[in-house]
């Protein structure tokens, strides 16, 4: 722009410094127009005809002065001002300076100095313009572009400012992001790493992976560059930076995916579709075989299979190249470079990716499980060899009850055939009691939860209905084995008939008089602590009858011991067939006898007491004729002991012989 298309406003006040200063101005070339007043500076700015540059007086006629002219004008426009001022005070300079960066002059100077500080203001003012120029690219570029940039100051790490990408990935509102730290951001922030982070800051870098936490608390690992920049007289952090967890979070599976391969138990190969050359090969088949990687890549699966030739081995992945099989499972031998071999089961299969296809071999040694599979099937040899002879039952049910082994002793045991009972309920086959039935299906609800039940783990006592009905005493031994995530239960049943029958007739042996088949006397001692037990419980009475046949010695002594046994059986006969099933009738020693009768007065036991005195003396008794026997009858009281009532009952039949003899006699 040439001077005589410049157009300057002077604003003064005084007309004669006007004039001279218009004066001059036109002398060099310029336009020059007067206003006196900051008012009509005001209006002549805002009109369509803009001065290019304002002199403007401090002290003006009018409203305002000229520093609150100028506050005025540059709220719409930012025309360059220089001040006009014949004062220099410090005060003075202050308020210039919050107002203009173009400075002043003072009034009177040399015309050359004049125009030589208007030409500097216009070539500052063209300085400015392409500098807001650049500024104003730079912060279109900044605020448009998709990439996520921050202002930051590196001493304090306050945000300064913050593009839309920013906003946007960090989660934040404009104006809460640019009150935050940087710190608030960057994960895991301690002393070293601020002071690390610091120190990136200022220098710069090109590229530093970090992770940031956005506004929702959520962790992002982002690349960042950084830049130091000049911005308004600071020096500023410019850092351009990009999400990169989904890349890093790939990197990351592929690292995992790759030491999978390599550290997998497990041999795993790779090798080409059509040369059959391996690929890759982890650390698993390198070791177990005992080749390098390097000894690998020039081999082929052939030489690992003795068992295949070429002719096999391609028949073999033929499935699999023509699509016919996903993938193959087949058992084979390897062999190790020391020429030793061992027994594998091989996972084959064809992999596509990005139209290159490779094979796909993972190799597990099973030298082990053969091993187990040949001592399982002794094991199971075995087994069955004991389960065929054994003389126990042996029966195993499935989680419904149903039977699913029976051995030739359980056959025989319960007159069924394995044909007949296989899959049958067994508790219906055996169990003839329908309420023991009912407590079994309920047990067995429990039992396919947990295996567990009040059978289980024990040995138990029941009885077993035979295939012709008639029952069996049995010895169950029960426990529980989980198949295939079910529970089975197997019992070892024993045929217990023959010692029942045993541990009964040991049993009334030892409760059981043997001359005279009723309770002994330490029965029916236990019998009576019972009964007082109850009483005791339940308030009702009982009564104690004890009788003594008269004058016995003298059946003995005269007819002999044998004759007397079978005076004292006749007694023990007449009397059980008297009393009830309740009563405990028993022989209390030599030719004294008692009765306990549950639930019976004093007087009612007494009745029956002088009942069973009339029998006996009405028994006929061959060869000896008749026997008179003398009774005692006691009733319980509250603060008995055994001792005490079966003394005052002993006392009873005491009083009786003292009496004359067959008589009664009660309290």
């Amino acid at each position: 722009m040439n001077t005589a298309s410049r157009r300057i406003l002077i604003v003064e006040d005084s007309r004669l410094n006007a004039q001279i200063t218009a004066d001059i101005l036109k002398k060099y070339g310029y336009q020059a127009e007067i206003v006196r007043t900051g008012e009509e500076a005001v209006e002549k700015v805002k009109s369509e005809q803009n001065p290019d540059l304002i002199l403007m007086d401090i002290e003006l006629g009018g409203e305002i002065d000229g520093i609150e002219t100028t506050r005025i004008i540059q709220q719409f426009t930012d025309i360059p001002v220089l001040f006009l001022t014949a004062n220099t005070s410090k005060e003075l300079m202050e308020k210039i300076r919050s107002v203009t960066g173009y400075g002043y002059i003072v009034k009177g100077v040399d015309e050359h100095v004049l125009i030589s500080v208007i030409e500097m203001a216009f070539k500052l003012r063209e300085a400015n313009v392409l500098l807001r120029k650049d500024q104003e690219l730079f912060r279109n570029l900044f605020e448009t572009d998709k990439a996520i940039m921050l202002l930051v100051d590196p001493e304090s790490g306050q945000i300064i400012e913050a593009n839309k990408a920013a906003c946007s990935f960090y989660g934040y509102p404009k104006e809460t992001l640019l009150r935050m730290n940087i710190e608030a951001i960057v994960s895991s922030f301690d002393i070293a790493a601020a002071e690390k982070f610091k120190e990136t800051l200022t220098k710069g870098c090109d590229s530093k992976v970090c992770v940031h936490r956005i506004a929702n608390g959520e962790e992002r690992v982002v690349e960042m560059y950084s830049s130091p920049i000049h911005h308004e007289g600071k020096i500023l952090v410019y850092l351009i930076i990009f999400d990169i967890t989904a890349r890093w979070q790939t990197e990351e599976e592929l690292k995992f995916y790759r030491y999978l391969f390599e550290n997998s138990l497990n041999e795993t190969y790779i090798f080409h579709p059509e040369t059959l050359k391996f690929i890759a090969a982890n650390r698993g088949a390198r070791e177990n075989l005992g080749y390098t990687q390097e000894e690998l890549s020039k081999m082929t699966p052939l030489d690992l299979k003795p068992e295949f030739d070429l002719e096999s081995f391609k028949e073999l992945l033929s499935t699999l190249a023509e699509g016919k099989k996903e993938y193959i499972v087949f058992n084979t031998v390897h062999r190790r470079k020391d020429g030793s071999l061992y027994p594998v089961e091989a996972h084959l299969q064809l992999v596509e990716y990005m139209n290159r296809k490779v094979y796909i071999m993972l190799i597990i040694d099973i030298t082990e499980r053969k091993a187990m599979e040949e001592e399982l099937r002794e094991q199971n040899e075995v087994l069955a060899t004991i389960t065929e002879y054994a003389h126990d039952a042996i029966i195993m049910i499935n989680d419904e009850g149903n039977i699913t082994f029976w051995n030739p002793a359980a056959e025989k045991l319960l007159g069924y055939s394995k044909e007949e009972v296989m899959g049958k309920e067994l508790h219906r086959l055996v169990i003839g009691d329908e309420s023991l039935y009912k407590l079994y299906k309920e047990g067995l609800k429990k039992f396919q939860l947990s295996g567990k039940g009040s059978a289980v783990g024990k040995m138990i006592e029941l009885k077993a209905k035979h295939k012709d009905g008639h029952e069996i005493d049995v010895e169950l031994s029960l426990s529980a084995v989980k198949i295939n995530s079910t529970w089975h239960a197997v019992g070892i049943l024993r045929d217990i008939t023959e010692r029942k029958k045993f541990e009964e007739l040991i049993y009334r042996q030892s409760i059981t008089d043997p001359l005279t088949n009723i309770y002994n006397r330490r029965f029916f001692m236990q019998m009576l602590e019972r009964e007082i037990d109850r009483t005791k419980r339940n308030g009702r009475p009982f009564s104690l009858v004890m009788f003594d046949l008269d004058h016995f010695k003298k059946i003995n002594d005269s007819f002999g011991h044998a004759t007397g046994d079978m005076v004292l059986k006749k007694v023990a006969e007449t009397v059980k067939k008297r009393i009830r099933k309740t009563d405990c009738f028993a022989r209390w020693g030599g030719e004294e006898f008692v009765i306990v009768l549950p639930e019976t007065s004093v007087k009612d036991a007494t009745r029956l007491a002088e009942e069973l005195r009339e029998q006996i003396n009405n028994m006929v008794l061959p060869g000896v004729g008749y026997v008179t026997a003398s009774f005692g009858v006691a009733g319980f009281r509250t603060s008995d002991t055994i001792d005490s009532i079966l003394m005052r009952v002993d006392d009873m039949l005491y009083e009786a012989k003292a009496a004359g003899r067959n008589c009664v006699k009660s309290e």
